[in-house]
C-alpha cells in the first residue's frame, strides 16, 4: 500500500494523472489502478473527482482526510528509512580505539595517527591517554584494542611486544646545572627531584635509575604532566629524568641541560594487546604502521 499512498498523494498535489504518470515513470492506466486500490482500500470511498469546470482532478471531502494521513504517514516511513541507513552506515563504520601512556601519547602518536588517518579514511579512531597504569586497566576493561606503554610492571597479562627504544634523560636548568657540577649522588640527593605520579611508566624507571646511583632522595614533587614537569624545571627548581623525546626542544635551544651519568639509560616502548579478545582488523593496519612510523624517529 505504501506504493499506492505514494501515487494518490502524487494525483491529489497536481491534480492531474498523465503528470502523476509521468512523475513517476509510470503509465496513466497504472496511476488509475493505484488510486482505485486506495479507495477500494478505505471502503470503496470515492476520494477523487473531476471539476465540471477545469476538468482538473479534485479532492473529495473524504480524498481530502485520507491526503492528510496518507502525507503523515509517507513521512513517518522516509523517516524510518532514513534512520536504519543510518544504523546501516554506522554499523560499517570500523572504529579503533587507542590507549597510549602520555609521553607516546604526546609525542609519537600524533604523527602516527596523521599517516594512519591519511591511509585508511574510513576508520574512526578514539585516543586515550594516561599514565601506563591507566592504559593497563582501560584494555583490561575493554574500552580499548590497543595499548601503547612505557611501564613494565604493568597489573594484568597482556600480549606484549616491544616496538621502540627510548632514552632517559637526567636535565636540569643550566644554572642549576652549573651548581651541580659532576652531578654526584651526595648532590643530587639533596635537590629537589621533579617526578611524575605512581603508575607512571617513567616513574617505574626514575625509581630503577635512583636505586642504582645510590642517591638517596629527599625532597620530590609529584606531577602527571611531562610538559608540567619541564616548565617547573626549567626555572632552575629542581632535576627530572624524562624521555629525550619529551625535552627534545629544550636540550637543543638550551633551555634544559643533560646532566651526566655513569652510563646510558634505555627503555622499550611496547604495544599491549589482550589475550582473550580478537584483535580488529584496523588494529593489525595500525600495528603495522607503527613500526613503519616510529623508525623514523630519533631522541637525539
Amino acid at each position: 500500500m505504501f506504493e499506492e499512498l505514494r501515487t494518490f498523494v502524487e494525483v491529489a498535489e497536481s491534480k492531474n494523472f498523465t503528470r502523476t504518470a509521468q512523475k513517476l515513470n509510470f503509465s496513466q492506466p497504472t496511476v488509475s489502478q493505484q488510486v482505485k486500490k486506495v479507495e477500494i482500500f478505505f471502503g470503496g470511498t470515492s476520494l477523487l473527482t473531476r471539476s465540471a469546470v477545469s476538468r482538473q482532478i479534485e479532492l473529495t471531502e473524504a480524498g481530502e482526510a485520507v491526503y492528510r494521513c496518507a502525507k503523515k504517514v509517507l513521512g513517518t516511513l522516509e523517516d524510518t528509512f532514513g534512520e536504519l541507513d543510518q544504523i546501516r552506515h554506522s554499523a560499517a563504520v570500523q572504529r579503533l580505539e587507542i590507549g597510549a601512556s602520555m609521553t607516546i601519547g604526546d609525542h609519537m602518536l600524533p604523527r602516527v595517527l596523521a599517516a594512519f588517518c591519511g591511509r585508511y579514511p574510513d576508520v574512526r579512531a578514539g585516543v586515550l591517554v594516561g599514565n601506563t597504569r591507566e592504559v593497563c586497566d582501560a584494555l583490561e576493561d575493554g574500552r580499548i584494542d590497543v595499548g601503547l606503554i612505557e611501564g613494565r610492571d604493568i597489573p594484568h597479562s597482556f600480549q606484549r611486544t616491544d616496538f621502540y627504544t627510548d632514552h632517559l634523560v637526567l636535565a636540569a636548568s643550566p644554572a642549576l646545572a652549573v651548581e651541580l657540577g659532576d652531578a654526584s649522588p651526595g648532590r643530587l640527593g639533596k635537590v629537589l627531584w621533579i617526578t611524575r605520579e605512581q603508575g607512571s611508566g617513567t616513574e617505574q624507571y626514575l625509581d630503577s635509575f635512583i636505586s642504582s646511583n645510590h642517591i638517596r632522595v629527599e625532597n620530590r614533587i609529584e606531577y602527571n604532566s611531562n610538559f608540567a614537569i619541564k616548565e617547573v624545571v626549567k626555572q632552575g627548581l629542581g632535576v627530572c629524568f624524562l624521555s629525550r623525546l619529551v625535552m627534545l626542544d629544550e636540550l637543543r635551544s638550551g633551555e634544559l641541560v643533560e646532566l651526566p651519568v655513569r652510563s646510558s639509560y634505555t627503555r622499550d616502548f611496547s604495544y599491549i594487546l589482550p589475550n582473550d579478545r580478537p584483535l580488529p582488523d584496523p588494529a593489525g593496519a595500525f600495528l603495522d604502521l607503527l613500526g613503519e612510523v616510529c623508525a623514523t624517529f630519533s631522541g637525539g
